[in-house]
């Protein structure tokens, strides 16, 4: 690791000087390469934590536009500036090293005895020799953070060991921001990690894509410095690696060591996610054979028992909720990011669930990316606890539950009807695009039959049948297939209807004689009167 403030400590380069106030500009920052350049517009071309030499030719006549490269400079995040005096100019105008030392920008004064391109050459083997030591110890590192990998580590004993390593505490956070594991240094009273993490949630959300810096305050309100690293097991949804006091990281620790370590640290997280969905794949396979077997017109011989080593029990209370995320309902096929929101919404169901419904079982069907809750106690607010579920998840990361219940039943052999209606709720709501959070199966009789026709048909049937009554504009076409279905619905019984439809008996038997005039025939005739009330439900339906 090299600074401008090394270099200038170096006997050889006794004669360059730094022009800026060490006390207003900062020296210390790491020179990761140097160039050459007489470009105004080098912002565009060069990379950051670069130091940049120049003879300032192109400033001979005006040195005020050297202000707009120190600003060029700062946005392309340099650190700092070399110019060569005597030849092209004598001096730098002292309104330059001014408004350097007001935006705290380091300039350095280079004699004209010196050859900008030997300068070049010399610092670069600087840097590159404090480069090879730091890479030599990266490469250190991550021999023996992949002999833990070999070793089958867990998580634990990596983190420890990164912590032993850079000597400073460590925390791992899953996507949701919940501690996952914590270096040795937590576990002394009055340091909770908890404290840390509370407070880096929100900047975790707003932070960029790379690493990032930032302060909070330490347990006894000092400000302490937090750095963030993301670990991509997930491409969109990361973990996170929060160092405290990075800065206190001794040479030859580099960055770069410490990517390394958290290269192998996503290893071993992808190995330890893939074995717990291989054991859950166990349990889904168990639920399907359970689906299967009892769905079937006729059971095989052999006997079909709960296994309860995969959290079934023998209970009078058996409800099924499928789950699925609200952002993906509108693909066919979920794209890789909304796969991914799937995926992390049943890992974290299958941690948050037990605070919720006491032996309650989560399943996720790896091809299809859903995920089912079995209920196994009955629930009296199972809406509550779903939305609670919905809301907690939301605040974490940015998806949006919705759950589609099946009915509860005492029998566990009828676990399949269950899942069968949280199905037919899932696929109704996903073909008309119904992103209410809870939507509960209703029975809707031989309706149910024709869900799986074509809606031509269906609509077709529907005018066939009921005439002017199938899809009605007109308010007293309303009234009248209103009328109609209150009719049948009572029995074909003229003083029930009227009851129900508040008014009097002759006028229910005006409207029924109106019907039977469009319809064309009498509507309390066995022949019809089935016909008729499958098509008013139907066209209800398709409404």
């Amino acid at each position: 690791m090299t600074t401008i403030a090394d270099i200038l400590k170096l006997p050889r380069y006794s004669d360059i000087k730094l022009l800026t106030s060490p006390e207003r500009v900062d020296a210390n920052k790491t020179i990761q390469s140097v160039e050459i350049s007489e470009t105004p517009d080098i912002e565009h071309y060069i990379p950051a934590d670069v130091l940049l030499l120049t003879t300032a030719m192109s400033y001979t006549d005006d040195q005020q536009g050297l202000i707009s490269l120190i600003d060029s400079l700062i946005r392309a995040k340099a650190v700092g500036l070399g110019i060569k005096t005597g030849r092209f100019i004598g001096e730098v105008d002292p309104a330059v090293i001014a408004y350097a030392e007001k935006v705290g920008f380091p300039l350095i004064d280079i004699p004209n005895t010196y050859s900008l391109g030997s300068l070049l050459h010399q610092l670069l083997n600087k840097i590159w020799g404090t480069r090879y030591e730091e890479i030599s110890f990266a490469l250190d590192i991550q021999k023996k953070f992949f002999s833990l990998l070999v070793q089958n580590a867990n998580n634990q004993v990596v983190i420890n060991k990164l912590s032993e390593i850079v000597k400073t505490p460590i925390i791992l956070l899953n996507p949701f921001k919940e501690i996952m594991d914590s270096s040795k240094q937590f576990n002394q009273s009055g340091n909770p990690a908890q404290h840390y993490v509370n407070q880096i949630a929100q900047n975790i959300q707003e932070m960029p894509k790379e690493n990032d810096s930032f302060i909070v305050n330490g347990p006894k309100g000092h400000e302490v410095q937090i750095s963030i690293i993301p670990i991509r097991v997930h491409t969109y949804f990361p973990h996170y690696l929060v160092i405290v006091n990075p800065e206190q990281i001794p040479y030859p620790i580099s960055s770069f060591a410490i990517d390394q370590a958290a290269m192998v640290l996503s290893f071993v997280l992808f190995k330890n996610e893939k074995v717990s969905e291989s054991q859950q794949s166990i349990a889904t396979e168990h639920f399907k054979e359970l689906i299967d077997y009892h769905s079937g017109p006729t059971p095989s011989a052999r006997s079909f028992e709960l296994n309860m080593k995969h959290g079934y029990l023998l209970s009078d209370h058996y409800q099924v909720v499928h789950v699925f995320d609200e952002a993906a309902l509108e693909d066919a096929i979920p794209h890789l990011q909304q796969e991914e929101r799937l995926v992390l919404a049943s890992q974290w169901l299958q941690k948050h669930v037990p605070d919720y419904f006491t032996n309650g079982l989560v399943l996720f069907f790896g091809v299809s990316k859903e995920t089912v809750i079995l209920v196994q106690r009955e629930t009296a607010d199972l809406d509550e606890q779903l939305m609670a579920m919905r809301n907690q998840l939301h605040e974490n990361l940015d998806i949006q539950l919705i759950f589609s219940v099946g009915n509860p039943y005492t029998d566990w052999k009828r676990i399949n009807q269950s899942y069968t209606e949280a199905k037919l709720v899932f696929e109704e709501r996903k073909s008309n695009l119904q992103t209410q959070p809870i939507l509960h199966y209703k029975d809707k009789g031989m309706v149910q039959l024709f869900h799986h026709l074509e809606k031509n048909e269906v609509r077709f049937f529907c005018e066939n049948v009921l005439k002017d009554f199938a899809y009605p504009k007109e308010p007293a076409l309303v009234e009248l297939r209103k009328t109609l279905t209150v009719y049948l619905g009572s029995q074909c019984e003229i003083a029930s209807a009227a009851s129900a439809l508040f008014v009097h008996r002759n006028t229910v038997k005006y409207r029924i004689l109106r019907c039977e005039e469009i319809l064309g025939h009498a509507v309390n005739s066995p022949s019809h009167s089935l016909n008729l009330r499958l098509a008013l439900a139907l066209s209800e339906e398709t409404n």
